[in-house]
């Protein structure tokens, strides 16, 4: 690690660590408070990631290095040493568990301690291969089901709360908290890659009317349903950017390394009229095992990529519809994370999904570095951004409620399926 003096961790400055399947990053930044502007950014770095596959850990030393290396530059920049890190997860499915705990009220007066109890009580959710990252309240109803937006002072005999609790793999969790320590760093907390990434790349407005992020990774895709700020929903698919190179490879007869150019430099999720017509010039491995050069039109390596890209979303669909939502209820799907940066994918989402598409890039930051503001780094800008939120008030004291009001059919979903 770089052999700066450490400064005491203040509440205005956070260091976050991205720990991904093709690259470690870290960020330190602080709060910035500046119209739409939330942080600003004091040290960048990167590094290739070594040791880790599918968001679990293969070689505990290697991932240390990768993630010192991208420390110490970050650390370089910001001109002094951090020793402790906020830090992503993504490998063992990290889920998003919905919950309905109902307590009577003695006095038939709701206090404080009424809510501290809902919530202790809500911790017994936790089995044995799963720890609890964070717990928040989406919505309170008193007798009878009636919705209140804050139930402090108001008379029941019972209280209803429905809480969206996160939850990550131990082992994962342990694994990774391991590599980390061989850094001499401490892991601050763990924020789920699909919660970070909707933070960074969607407006308030969007997570309070309801949207989807689907982060597209190397390894693993990454999905996240917001409804009123709150991420209730979070799944993931163990297929990502890797796995439609590897198509390429098959498909082509290249080399992984040529396959991964040609996916970025020519690739495309949906074809026009002139990919037949556009030929490229590509080397393959012969019969002989000799690299030759050879042309191929482009519509021929659109027609490999397609139908993996096709896949991933109709999985996700299908976990949705597991899940009981509808697309259609959402009026938004945000696409980010490495294969966000495939041409004609966010059309390709369109006609899948049927609502509105965009490509999310981070946003609320500034002095992030050039090469940092694109969808590849959402989640590591998102980690930063809900870091430096300031959560010291209870979760049952903010305004967070109000659920029925927005959404209509997706409101019902939590008295439908709980």
């Amino acid at each position: 690690m770089t052999l700066l003096n450490p400064i005491k961790k203040t509440n205005h400055i956070f260091t976050v660590l991205d720990v991904g399947n093709s690259k470690i990053s870290c960020l330190i930044g602080k709060k910035f408070n500046n119209n739409d502007v939330q942080v600003q950014v004091l040290g960048f770095g990167q590094q290739a990631s070594f040791g880790i596959s599918n968001g679990l850990v293969t070689n505990m030393q290697e991932l240390a290095n990768s993630i010192a290396r991208a420390v110490e530059a970050a650390e370089t920049m910001a001109g002094f040493a951090i020793e402790t890190v906020v830090c992503s997860l993504s490998g063992g499915n990290p889920l998003t568990k919905i919950t309905r705990k109902t307590i009577p009220i003695e006095n038939n007066s709701v206090e404080k301690q009424h809510l501290e109890k809902i919530l202790k009580i809500n911790h017994k959710i936790l089995n044995e291969n799963y720890s609890l990252l964070s717990s928040s309240a989406i919505k309170y109803m008193i007798d009878s089901n009636n919705i209140v937006e804050n139930p402090i002072g108001m008379h029941t005999k019972t209280l209803t709360v429905d809480i969206s609790n996160i939850l990550g793999n131990k082992a994962v969790i342990q694994n990774i908290t391991s590599s980390i320590k061989l850094c001499h760093l401490i892991v601050d907390k763990f924020i789920i890659t699909p919660e970070a990434s909707g933070i960074a790349t969607m407006i308030k407005n969007e997570r309070d009317d309801g949207a989807i992020i689907i982060d597209l990774g190397e390894n693993i895709t990454s999905i996240g349903v917001f409804i009123r700020n709150k991420i209730i929903f979070s799944d993931s698919i163990p297929i990502g950017g890797v796995h439609i190179t590897s198509d390429i490879v098959r498909g082509l007869g290249t080399k992984a390394a040529d396959a991964e150019k040609i996916k970025i430099l020519h690739g495309s999720a949906q074809a026009n009229e002139l990919d037949e017509f556009t030929n490229l010039q590509i080397q393959i491995i012969s019969e002989d095992g000799e690299v030759i050069n050879q042309q191929i039109p482009r519509a021929l390596l659109i027609a490999i990529i397609k139908p993996r890209i096709e896949e991933i979303f109709e999985i996700i669909h299908n976990r949705l519809n597991h899940f009981n939502l509808n697309p259609s209820y959402i009026n938004k799907i945000v696409l980010t994370g490495g294969g966000a940066n495939l041409n004609k994918i966010k059309e390709l989402a369109e006609n899948y999904f049927k609502c509105n598409v965009r490509i999310g890039r981070p946003i609320g930051l500034i002095g992030l570095p050039e090469i940092a503001q694109n969808p590849s780094f959402s989640c590591l800008a998102g980690l930063l951004i809900k870091s430096l939120e300031i959560e010291k008030t209870p979760e049952y004291e903010k305004n967070n409620f109000g659920l029925h009001r927005y959404f209509g059919k997706i409101g019902n979903w939590f008295n439908e399926n709980l």
